[in-house]
C-alpha cells in the first residue's frame, strides 16, 4: 500500500489539457469532415487523458489514430504514439512491451533531434524501471531527463523530473535527498494552471514525513520524536488534498485521505483515521479503483479494531481480502497478458486450419527424419488427419468463446480483418437496469445466496435481450447495461428496448413473489431509457470487450437513477420514438445530476 500511493502521485500522464472535454476531443477525432493532422492529435490528447483511468480505450483511440496516419508529419505522429502506448502498458503492469514502445519513441526523438521529446522519453523510461523496482536504472534516467530539461529550462518539466527523482530516494529511503527534490519540484511551479504538480509533490512530501515518522516509532521507540514527523506529514497531506478538491481530482482527493488516514492510525486518533478512510472508501468504490479500494478497507479494518469495532472490523478484512487476492491474481497473470500482447489473432486463432496441419506435419516429419530416417506416407496422412480434427477443434472453441462476449458482426470482421473499426452510430436505445437497495438486502444474504441471486437474474435478462435482438454490453456491479440499434442498425431498436425491458420488469416480479412466499429478502428494480448517437467498438488487450460511450450513455443512466422502483423511465428523445405504441405518463423536467433539467415519462402500457 505505500509504495502504491508514491507511485501514483508521481505518474503524470498529462501535463496541459485538463481543461479539453474528453467527449469533445473523441467525436473530434472521428469527424471525417475535419483534417486527418488535426484529428490525429484529438485522438491522442483523448488516449492520453483516458492513460490512467481507461486504458482499453487508450488504446482504440491510439489505434484509430494510426489508421488515419501518412507519410507527412509521421514521424512525430508515431513518436506520441509509441509514447503515449506506453505510458498506457506502464498502467497496466505490461512492463516489457512497454519499455519496447517507449524505446521507439525515444529512437524518433533522437533523430529528430527534439530535446523536449527526448526528456519525456526518459521520463517514461524510468518509471518503467522504478516500477520494476530497479531503482538504479530508473534514478539514472530520471537524472538524464532532468539534466536537458534544466538546459532547455522548462520549469513544468524540471518539476516533474524532481518529483520523479523525489521517488526513487523515497523508495531507497534517502528521504532527506527525497525531501529536497520535491520542494525544488515546488519551486518551479509558478502559476496556478500547474496547481496539479504542486499538488503531488505537497502529497509526496506528505507521505515521505509519515514514512520518516514510522521509521523513526519503530527505530527509537519515541512517540515524541515520531510526532515531529507526522505533524509535518498531516501539514502538507492536508494541502494538498486542498488542491485535488479545488481541481475535482478525485483520484489524488482519495490518495490523499488515505495518507491523512494512515498518519492518524500512527498516533492514536483512530476516529479521525476512520472518518478519512471511510471518505475515502466511499469515493474509491464508487470509481471501480481496486488497489485504493483496497488500502482504504485496510485503513478502516485498523481502525475499527482499535475502536472496538469488531463487526465493522471483521466486514472490512473480508473485503480487504477479496480485494487483494484479485490484484494479486492480476499480478499473476502480467506474464500472461505480455504474451496476448504478442498474439497475433488472425496468424494464431484464424489460419487456415489444412495449412496449419500441412506446416505441422511438415516439421514433425523433418525431425522424425532425423532420428530414425523414415516416415511412411501412411503415417503423415494420419498425422494430418490428426492435426486438422485438433486444429478445427481448437478454431471451432475460440469462435464460441468470442462470440460469449462480441457481436456476431464485430466478430466476423474480426477474424476477417485481424482488428475491429471503432464505428459511430447516429441512433441507438441504451437501458440500464439497477437493483433497489441492494446493498441493505447484500447483507441479508451470504456471499453465496447473493451471487446465485444475481445471477439468476442477469441470465434471465440475458435471455430477454436475445430474444429482441437487444444487445448486452456489460454489468456493473448490480448494475446492467444495454443497447438496441447496433451493431447492426436498425429502426425498430426503440420498440425492442421497450418491449424488452416490459419483460425484465415481468421477470423480477415473478422472482420477487416466489421469494415473499418463502419468506426471503427480495430486489427490487429501476429502468431508464434514452436514445440517441454512440460510439461503439472493442476495448482491451487481456480480455475484449465491447463498449459503447457517450452522452447518450450517461444520459441513459440518469434515467435509471431518476426514475422509480418497478417502473420504466425514459427521455423526450426515446419518447417520440414510441409514442404512437405505448400509453405514457408524462413526469415533467426532472432534475438530472450533470445534466440539468430532462423531459422524463413513465412507460404505462402498449397501445397497439
Amino acid at each position: 500500500m505505500k509504495h502504491l500511493i508514491v507511485l501514483v502521485f508521481g505518474f503524470l500522464s498529462v501535463l496541459t489539457l485538463a481543461q479539453n472535454d474528453l467527449n469533445t476531443l473523441v467525436k473530434f477525432g472521428y469527424d471525417e469532415r475535419i483534417a486527418k493532422e488535426k484529428r490525429i492529435e484529438s485522438l491522442h490528447k483523448a488516449a492520453e487523458r483516458l492513460t490512467n483511468t481507461n486504458p482499453d480505450s487508450s488504446y482504440t483511440l491510439l489505434d484509430k489514430a494510426i489508421s488515419l496516419f501518412s507519410s507527412k508529419n509521421s514521424a512525430l505522429f508515431k513518436q506520441a504514439n509509441h509514447l503515449i502506448r506506453s505510458k498506457t502498458l506502464l498502467i497496466q503492469g505490461v512492463y516489457p512491451k512497454a519499455l519496447d514502445f517507449a524505446q521507439k519513441s525515444l529512437a524518433i526523438s533522437e533523430n529528430l533531434k527534439k530535446d523536449k521529446l527526448i526528456a519525456d522519453c526518459y521520463s517514461v523510461i524510468g518509471q518503467i524501471y522504478e516500477r520494476q523496482e530497479n531503482n538504479r536504472k530508473a534514478e539514472a534516467y530520471h537524472k538524464k531527463g532532468l539534466t536537458i530539461n534544466r538546459r532547455i529550462r522548462d520549469s513544468v518539466r524540471i518539476s516533474v523530473s524532481l518529483s520523479l527523482l523525489g521517488n526513487i530516494y523515497g523508495a531507497t529511503k534517502r528521504y532527506e535527498d527525497a525531501l529536497r527534490s520535491y520542494r525544488e519540484s515546488l519551486n518551479y511551479i509558478g502559476d496556478k494552471n500547474h496547481s496539479v504538480q504542486a499538488g503531488i509533490a505537497l502529497g509526496n512530501i506528505g507521505y515521505v514525513y509519515y514514512e520518516q515518522g514510522c521509521a523513526s516509532l519503530k527505530s527509537t521507540k519515541n512517540a515524541i520524536g515520531s510526532m515531529h514527523y507526522f505533524t509535518k506529514s498531516l501539514e502538507a497531506s492536508h494541502k494538498a488534498k486542498k488542491i485535488f478538491t479545488d481541481l475535482n481530482n478525485k483520484h489524488f482527493v482519495i490518495i490523499s485521505e488515505l495518507n491523512i488516514g494512515l498518519v492518524n492510525i500512527e498516533i492514536g486518533n483512530f476516529s479521525r483515521a476512520k472518518s478519512w478512510c471511510t471518505s475515502a472508501y466511499k469515493v474509491a468504490h464508487e470509481l471501480h479503483i481496486t488497489p485504493l479500494e483496497r488500502d482504504a478497507c485496510d485503513c478502516l479494518y485498523k481502525s475499527n479494531k482499535s475502536l472496538n469495532n469488531f463487526n465493522d472490523a471483521l466486514y472490512f478484512f473480508e473485503i480487504y481480502k477479496d480485494l487483494n487476492d484479485s490484484i494479486n491474481n492480476i499480478d499473476n497473470d502480467r506474464s500472461m497478458i505480455e504474451k496476448e500482447l504478442n498474439f497475433t489473432y488472425e496468424k494464431e486463432q484464424l489460419a487456415d486450419s489444412l495449412k496449419y496441419a500441412q506446416k505441422e506435419i511438415i516439421a514433425a516429419s523433418q525431425i522424425q527424419k532425423q532420428q530414425i530416417g523414415l516416415f511412411s506416407a501412411g503415417g503423415i496422412v494420419l498425422l494430418i488427419i490428426v492435426l486438422m480434427v485438433v486444429v478445427i477443434k481448437g478454431k471451432k472453441r475460440s469462435d464460441e468463446l468470442l462470440l460469449n462476449i462480441l457481436p456476431f458482426e464485430t466478430a466476423q470482421e474480426l477474424k476477417k480483418k485481424g482488428m475491429a473499426e471503432t464505428k459511430n452510430f447516429d441512433s441507438v436505445t441504451v437501458l440500464f437496469t439497477d437493483f433497489k437497495g441492494f446493498t441493505t438486502i447484500a447483507e441479508q444474504l451470504s456471499p453465496k445466496e447473493l451471487i446465485h441471486e444475481i445471477d439468476t437474474c442477469f441470465k434471465g435478462i440475458d435471455r430477454i435481450m436475445e430474444k429482441y435482438g437487444v444487445e448486452k454490453i456489460k454489468t456493473i456491479g448490480d448494475a446492467y447495461m444495454a443497447a438496441g440499434g447496433l451493431p447492426k442498425k436498425n429502426n425498430s431498436h426503440p420498440i425492442d428496448v421497450i418491449q424488452a425491458a416490459e419483460e425484465i420488469l415481468s421477470l423480477i416480479e415473478a422472482i420477487k413473489r416466489d421469494r415473499i412466499k418463502k419468506n426471503l429478502p427480495y430486489f427490487d428494480i429501476r429502468i431508464g431509457v434514452h436514445t440517441g448517437p454512440v460510439i461503439a467498438g472493442i476495448v482491451g488487450i487481456k480480455k475484449f470487450s465491447y463498449d459503447i460511450w457517450g452522452d447518450t450513455v450517461n444520459i441513459a443512466s440518469r434515467m435509471e437513477s431518476s426514475g422509480e422502483v418497478n417502473r420504466i423511465n425514459i427521455s423526450g428523445e426515446t419518447f417520440d420514438r414510441i409514442k404512437e405504441h405505448y400509453d405514457c405518463e408524462y413526469r415533467g423536467k426532472i432534475e438530472a445530476k450533470n445534466k440539468g433539467k430532462i423531459d422524463m415519462y413513465f412507460i404505462n402500457k402498449r397501445t397497439n
